[in-house]
Formats: C-alpha cells, structure tokens, sequence
C-alpha cells in the first residue's frame, strides 16, 4: 500500500516509519530540507515540496495513495491550506494533525473525520497505564467500547477464564490468549497462566474493574 506523511516533524516522522515497518510504501514530505534530510535513508521517498500549493499537491499524484497524514506543526494557516488541496483533489483516507480546540472545529467543519491530537492522546493513555499498569494497547471502538490487551502478572494464580468471567459478567469475551509463542482462541476451561496476555472487548470501566482483579490475584 502507498501512504502519504505531510510534515516531517517528531510526530510525522514516527507515523512515517511506523508505516514503513509495517510493510508500506511511504512518501516523506516537508518544506524544511533539514526535516527530510533525517528520512530520506529510512523511507521508500522523501521529497521538498510545499503542500499548500495545489499544483505541488497533484504532481504528487496524492489522489492515488491509500492514506494521507497531515502533520504540520504550528502552522494553522499551512495545516487548513494543505488539507483543503487534499480535499480538493480528492484524497482518501485523510488523517489530520489538530494542535488547538480550534484547529480541530475547523477540521471538523470541513468534513474530516480522522482528526488526532497526539499529545493529548498520548498524555491519555500514559495516565491510563500508570494507573492500571496491566492494561496495555487500548484501542476505542466508539461510545464507551474498548478492545484492551492485559498483562496478567507473574504472582497471578492460575484459573480458568469460566471463574473470570462469574465475577466480570459484564465484561465481554477475551478473544485470544498469548501464551508463551502460542495465540490461542478462549474457552472457559482453559487456564489463564501468570505471564498470559489476554484480549478483552468491553466498556472501559468494566475492563478497569477487570484490570483491579489481575493486579489483586
């Protein structure tokens, strides 16, 4: 797949690599010769350009990647100019970088749906690790849904997942267990072993009560 980073800073570039690890096509671009200059030996193309101006925008033949991060740092004016080119063209699958309350109400108000704001995000989820250090990997599924993964700890007694699920009714299935080098689906007589990281579906306060029993047993 071919994937798109607009904005090379700190953050642009981890997406970047992250994306290129996984396997993808990845374009690199920034205005700043410097910002490119550290990517352009790890990606698959690093390019100078200025994302703001639409004619740069379709010479990049942007429309045919399956995925675009807009990641420009405090630039408002360059971040809203770069995603309406983008809109414009148009763009799949567009993913934007908001720094301020603001900045998201506008990006909302043009119609994009995937709007981050990582340091926020990232201050989120350290709390939530630091308070329920078993939890790991949160991803939201919407409302109040979360798919978690938990790291049982080494002093937990074993047990089956029929008695952890008696005393969390309300938490839904574990979906895998990674035991050791095996993944293994559930099934309520299988033990669950100090060590075990197992997948869980559930509301957030329920995956946290869950989480309290790990950390107790």
């Amino acid at each position: 797949m071919q994937f798109a980073v607009i904005g090379l800073g700190v953050f642009g570039r981890a997406c970047a690599f992250e994306l290129q690890r996984q396997g993808n096509e990845v374009l690199g671009i920034d205005m700043d010769d410097r910002e490119v200059s550290k990517v352009s030996g790890e990606l698959s193309h690093a390019v100078i350009a200025d994302a703001t101006d639409k004619e740069t925008i379709k010479e990049l033949n942007l429309s045919q990647f399956d995925g675009i991060m807009v990641s420009i740092g405090d630039n408002l004016e360059a971040s809203l100019l770069c995603t309406l080119n983008l809109i414009n063209l148009p763009a799949k699958n567009l993913w934007v970088k908001a720094k301020t309350d603001a900045h998201h109400a506008i990006l909302d108000s043009l119609g994009i749906e995937n709007i981050i704001h990582p340091e926020q995000d990232m201050g989120i989820r350290i709390a939530q690790a630091m308070n329920y250090p078993m939890m790991k990997q949160y991803l939201a599924l919407g409302g109040e849904e979360y798919l978690v993964r938990i790291d049982v700890h080494p002093n937990f007694t074993p047990q089956t997942i029929a008695k952890i699920r008696n005393s969390h009714p309300t938490t839904s299935l574990v979906l895998l267990i990674h035991q050791g080098e095996m993944i293994r689906v559930f099934n309520d007589d299988r033990a669950v072993q100090p060590g075990d990281r197992l997948v869980f579906i559930g509301r957030l306060e329920d995956l946290k009560r869950l989480a309290k029993y790990f950390r107790r047993h």
